[in-house]
């Protein structure tokens, strides 16, 4: 057939075929909002699930104005599920494939009496992978610890490739203790260093979301982990809860927590005290009968938390939250058994003020939206520390070769405010700049004495600095399946003798979404993490008897990212991710002998690799469990400087003291009609503690160098409960076991009952039972 015949009725052909065949389904977007169904009150931190045939597709958790978006689902029917602390779950159908570019799902929830909850919703493990981010998200609904367990341990059993040292300071992925709280979007700056003091009780928790990397430009400081909570909400009419439990080890405790709402106005708080002799993990070692002792580990908690909420308008949303904490205990660390009498005080605490503004959308079908956030902070606290009048002197100022017995009391306070505005012209694009500022002030009063009452050297000074960061960050989105997100800020530390230290700092991530159920991420992000003005300076005052120390500078890294997501039909999400740090300098903390106190020192080189895994499992059914495993190698090499000490020449390669080279996390939990069973094994191959490395030391990440020698440890904890209703009164009895195995086996056991109040009536007991 002639070419000039052919080619037009191809064309025209096509063009027929392309007007009368239906295309194929396209992908879509779901979206909507969350609030309280009384008062209208959005609901942060909320888990909204994309359910299909039964199986879980796409997860995600709604943001501060109660919003969610679920982008990149494919065509087809859909029922999206709903789940917030306090209130009946719901769910609703949504198809994809229609004409509009995003299929809304708003959801009114209705609050529960807590004890009805306790009854209705079915459990899983608290921990859950963001298939789109990457990062886990701690949820305190699903959650079933004892009435003793801490933050850290939360921070521990959460998060893949964290160690929990015995003084409860978690390292993560084999770095010194370098994250950041941010607390309903506010940050609160890290307190003073050494201190044994738990930042809040975990009942204040609503939602944890835990990023430990492909940090965007607006996170500044600490960031080995940046720590988002969000705190619970006041739901429903007033409700009381009050508690106790005594045990093992002298232990005892008291909690009470009350919430009420009033229309736009509502208000939730929390206190508690706790007790025990095994404030600390044992330090001493009984060489006579090969055994861990346990002596002068006393110590008491006090945990106080307040929240005020005020939604005057659905375009904004203000919290204040005003906490704190006091921990008083005895020092396990000098001497040998008998009258021992160290005595330690921490106080810390935090108020926060935060006001978030959302304009008026100009376009909901562009997504146009723009958002303004305020945040003002104040951050105080205390250590004293107190020697025995029985105290061996232990510590020696070098080359001076007498021994001294030293004390403590340090103060500060620090005052600061976030300022973020964010824009979205349309969709696929959002811009975001803002402003962290924070000025510290304290007063520092450091002294030594030998044995005989002789004064040696000392310091009683002021203490004052500030940080400064401003940054710019872009998402681009070309399409649902690709994102860029790039970014630059800008730090300023000033410290005690360190001066004015500045860095500029580049991010980017690389994402790549093929469906909701697997993602692609590289990321490269240059870090500057200060240590804190308020840390124990270096003594350098000739006036004060001083020695000369160079002061510690802040932690300069290059970090690379690499990760997959992926989400199986069956309810499995897995978890790969590799990264490594380049530290020039690392930052470090060292004891000072004969004592509590602590001081960052840097290293003048410090390398960081591993590996992690994460597979969370939440089939249909009434079990879920997951996974945590992490491999890490954590060295540095070259000179020690910095703090309290006097500069360590270089000298070979070394493992860092808070590097664990393996350590993993499991959790089962079985739930069904009002019953629970969980269970958690805790894994660790044991910190090294700077141990001196031999000849056949290596680097790799592999060479586990077992002329090291470190004790593992491996701790089990499982509880059982049971709720159900009589007569209008909901029981909930419960036992908690926990077992640790290393050179010792810890046994601790606890009783533990309360009752509850709310609207409409009702009243809860519960009883936990611990070995």
């Amino acid at each position: 057939m002639n070419s000039k015949i052919l080619y037009p009725t191809l064309v025209v052909a096509w063009l027929v075929a392309a007007g009368f065949t239906t295309p194929p389904p396209a992908d879509g977007d779901v979206g909507g909002s969350v609030a309280d169904s009384a008062t209208g009150t959005p609901l942060p931190g909320g888990e909204v699930r994309m359910v299909r045939n039964g199986n879980t597709i796409a997860t995600t958790t709604t943001d501060a104005f109660g919003r969610y978006v679920i982008h990149n689902v494919p065509a087809g029917s859909y029922s999206v599920e709903v789940r917030y602390l306090g209130y009946r779950s719901e769910a609703r159908n949504v198809a994809i494939g229609a004409t509009d570019a995003l299929a809304r799902a708003d959801f009114r929830l209705v609050p529960l009496p807590i004890n009805l909850s306790a009854v209705e919703v079915s459990s899983s493990v608290p921990l859950a992978v963001d298939t789109r981010t990457g990062n886990q998200i701690f949820k305190q609904n699903d959650y079933h610890g004892a009435p003793t367990n801490t933050t850290s341990q939360i921070l521990q059993q959460s998060i893949v490739g964290a160690a929990r040292a015995p003084t409860g300071e978690v390292h993560i992925r084999g770095q010194h203790a370098e994250y950041t709280y941010y607390v309903d979007g506010v940050p609160v700056p890290a307190g003073i260093s050494g201190s044994l003091n738990e930042l809040f009780d975990p009942q204040v928790v609503n939602q944890i979301d835990f990023q430990t990397g492909g940090w965007d430009a607006e996170y500044g400081n600490k960031n080995a982990a940046v720590v988002n909570v969000t705190t619970r909400i006041p739901s429903g009419g007033f409700h009381l809860d009050a508690s106790g439990y005594g045990g093992s080890f002298s232990a005892n405790g008291q909690t009470l927590n009350l919430s009420t709402n009033a229309g736009k106005v509502g208000l939730f708080f929390s206190g508690a005290r706790q007790a025990t002799d095994m404030r600390r993990e044992p330090v001493a070692f009984d060489s006579l009968h090969n055994t861990v002792s346990n002596f002068h580990n006393d110590g008491t908690d006090l945990f106080g938390f307040g929240k005020l909420q005020y939604v005057p308008t659905d375009h904004d949303v203000v919290n204040l939250d005003v906490n704190r904490t006091r921990t008083r205990f005895a020092v396990p660390f000098d001497s040998v058994e008998g009258i021992i009498d160290d005595h330690q005080q921490d106080v810390n605490g935090f108020v926060n003020l935060g006001w978030r503004h959302r304009f008026a959308e100009s376009s909901s079908e562009s997504g146009r939206s723009a958002e303004l956030f305020t945040g003002a902070f104040f951050r105080d606290g205390s250590l004293n520390y107190t020697p025995g009048l029985t105290d061996d002197p232990t510590f020696v100022f070098a080359p001076d070769t007498t021994h001294y017995i030293l004390s403590e009391d340090r103060n500060f306070h620090t005052a600061g405010l976030k300022l973020d505005y964010t824009l979205q012209p349309h969709h696929g694009l959002e811009l975001k700049t803002g402003v962290l500022a924070s000025l510290t002030r304290g007063h520092e009063d450091f002294s030594s004495v030998t044995s005989t009452g002789n004064l040696g050297p000392a310091s009683n000074s002021d203490l004052k600095g500030s940080d400064f960061g401003v940054y710019a960050q872009t998402a681009i989105a070309p399409s649902d399946k690709w994102e860029l997100r790039t970014g630059v800020r800008f730090d300023n530390h000033n410290a005690p003798f360190a001066g004015n230290q500045q860095q500029v700092n580049p991010r980017v991530k690389l994402s790549f979404f093929p469906d909701p159920a697997n993602t692609f991420w590289v990321y490269y992000g240059r870090l500057f993490l200060p240590t804190n003005v308020e840390d124990l300076r270096a003594i350098t005052s000739d006036a004060q008897g001083g020695v000369v120390a160079a002061p510690t500078l802040p932690e300069r890294d290059d970090f690379y990212e690499v990760g997959y997501v992926h989400r199986f039909p069956l309810g499995v999400v897995t978890k790969l991710s590799a990264y490594h740090k380049r530290s020039s300098p690392g930052i470090d903390d060292n004891t000072v002998p004969g004592s509590a106190i602590v001081t960052s020192v840097n290293i003048e080189q410090v390398r960081i690799t591993g590996i992690e895994g994460v597979v969370e499992i939440r089939p249909s059914g009434p079990v879920s469990a997951y996974v945590n495993v992490a491999l890490n190698h954590a060295y540095g090499y070259g000179a020690i400087t910095g703090g309290f000490f006097p500069a360590v020449p270089p000298s070979g390669t070394f493992d860092l003291d808070h590097d664990q080279r393996l350590s993993g996390v499991a959790s089962l939990v079985y739930s069904a009609q009002g019953f629970y069973l969980s269970a958690t094994g805790i894994y660790g191959s044991g910190l090294t503690n700077g141990a001196d490395p031999d000849a056949t030391y290596g680097t790799g990440l592999l060479d586990f160098n077992q002329s090291i020698k470190v004790p593992s440890s491996f701790i089990l904890n499982a509880s059982a409960g049971y709720a159900f209703a009589a007569g209008g009164v909901v029981l909930r009895p419960q036992i908690y076991v926990e077992n640790a195995f290393d050179k010792q086996y810890l046994l601790k056991g606890a009783f533990f009952s309360g009752a509850s109040f709310g609207r409409p009536r009702s009243i809860q007991l519960r009883m936990n039972i611990g070995a």
